[in-house]
């Protein structure tokens, strides 16, 4: 489904691809919001809709920080914590044309494992391991719209 994009009605300054994208899903979702939150992924969720508890992903996201990997070093082992401890029951990736997509952990599994890959972070944010996914492509539209929701 097409979501609006109304990052530029939100109440506060949107900076970036992802955050216009969470104000979409907020949006859409009837969630209302006067200033942006960012908690860590074991904490809360980007959007909380009802029993909803959705992680909004957008081209190129990152997982999680390389900070809270736990020192974590492999693709598996890092997959693995993050699905243990993440707070949302429900991931939802909005495409460059505002094409929403809902995933449950199973569907979200099988993106990360086909569209994502270990990256270090920066050594002035700590050097750690982390999952980033691919910039947005015409394969990974085709995908989600054959393989999620």
């Amino acid at each position: 489904m097409t979501i609006s994009n109304i990052s530029r009605f939100a109440p506060v300054n949107v900076k970036n691809r992802g955050d216009a994208r969470e104000w979409a899903v907020c949006s859409h979702m009837g969630v209302e919001r006067s200033k942006h939150d960012s908690k860590a992924y074991d904490r809360d969720s980007d959007v909380n809709a009802g029993n909803l508890h959705i992680s909004v992903k957008s081209s190129g996201f990152t997982l999680m920080s390389g900070n809270l990997c736990e020192g974590l070093t492999s693709f598996d082992d890092i997959w693995a914590l993050y699905r243990s401890k993440t707070h949302s029951n429900c991931f939802a990736y909005v495409d460059e044309n505002f094409t929403l997509t809902l995933m449950n952990i199973d569907e979200f599994e099988k993106f990360v494992y086909t569209f994502c890959y270990l990256e270090r972070e920066s050594s002035k944010n700590g050097g750690a391991m982390k999952i980033r996914c691919r910039r947005e492509s015409g394969k990974m539209r085709a995908w989600l719209a054959a393989n999620a929701g």
